[in-house]
């Protein structure tokens, strides 16, 4: 199995590589620990200080104060040699984008990786459903924190199994309890062979609603472009909501609003890098320079 690799780039001041690396090593524990195994993948993540620094053949996630895409959070992209990339928007919330979009290239660079199911509109029958692991449950208050550090939630491949059956994991937190079940703020998208239409389902306020995009054209560069494009406000206001409570206390990241939120986790940190600063003096002092 081949790795793959990511970067992460800040292009805004509001985010320095010290924040950058926390990110990362956030990022990593959700890939390694969390959504590696049950995706077969394996990919490693890095912070970098400036685009120019980030090796060939890794696939980069640029922060940025304006990503240029109306109300969204954030969209990843193809390079005209295939390789993904992605641009995330500035935040409160964006390592949660972060999270989001890196788990999605991932799952799938190319932007048009299908999954064939039963429809969830009335009248449809099997359907070709894009590979969006974060998207039916991407709004903030269903994410989890790794390392203290606000992450999505993501779908497992039983997402598309036809019924539902006890036992079974929809969603690594265990939010989505059903088969290609949408939660509130979140959307799924789908490719009607018949009609040769796109059609996406979105969940607001409990309402749910399903709307034909039309035919899809050669306009866009995948299905996953043309997807991004129709839900950018969707996805923007689900994923930069003010975090549930418990979530506020787990971001350890600082900004420009919420200065170190996470005070219990600051505390047990510092008291950690404490103890290590302290054994370091203690080897130090025991040294022998003529040793």
């Amino acid at each position: 199995m081949l790795a793959r690799h990511v970067a992460l780039v800040s292009q805004t001041r509001h985010v320095g590589l010290d924040q950058l690396a926390v990110a990362a090593a956030a990022v990593q524990k959700q890939i390694t620990r969390d959504f590696g195994p049950i995706w077969q993948i394996e990919a490693d993540i890095a912070a970098f200080g400036k685009l120019s620094d980030v090796p060939l053949g890794y696939w980069p996630i640029i922060i940025r104060d304006d990503i240029h895409e109306q109300g969204a959070a954030g969209i990843h992209l193809n390079r005209r040699n295939g390789q993904p990339f992605a641009l995330v928007q500035f935040s409160d919330n964006w390592t949660l984008t972060v999270s989001h979009e890196c788990l999605e290239m991932l799952a799938d660079p190319s932007g048009n990786r299908t999954q064939a199911g039963n429809s969830v509109a009335d009248g449809q029958g099997r359907v070709e459903f894009l590979v969006e692991v974060c998207d039916p449950s991407e709004a903030v208050q269903f994410a989890y924190s790794a390392n203290g550090v606000l992450v999505s939630d993501f779908y497992t491949p039983n997402f598309f199994d036809p019924v539902a059956a006890s036992g079974v994991r929809y969603s690594f937190t265990g939010a989505i309890t059903q088969p290609r079940q949408v939660l509130d703020g979140g959307y799924l998208s789908w490719f009607d062979p018949e009609t040769e239409h796109l059609f996406q389902q979105f969940v607001d306020g409990g309402r749910s609603q399903i709307v034909d995009r039309g035919a899809v054209t050669a306009d866009f560069a995948n299905l996953r472009e043309l997807s991004d494009r129709h839900s950018a406000d969707h996805r923007r206001k689900a994923m930069t909501r003010e975090a549930p409570k418990h979530l506020l206390l787990t971001n350890t990241i600082p900004n420009e609003k919420h200065h170190r939120r996470a005070g219990s986790l600051d505390k047990a940190q510092e008291a950690n890098a404490k103890m290590i600063e302290a054994l370091m003096s203690l080897v130090r002092g025991s040294t022998n320079p003529s040793g």
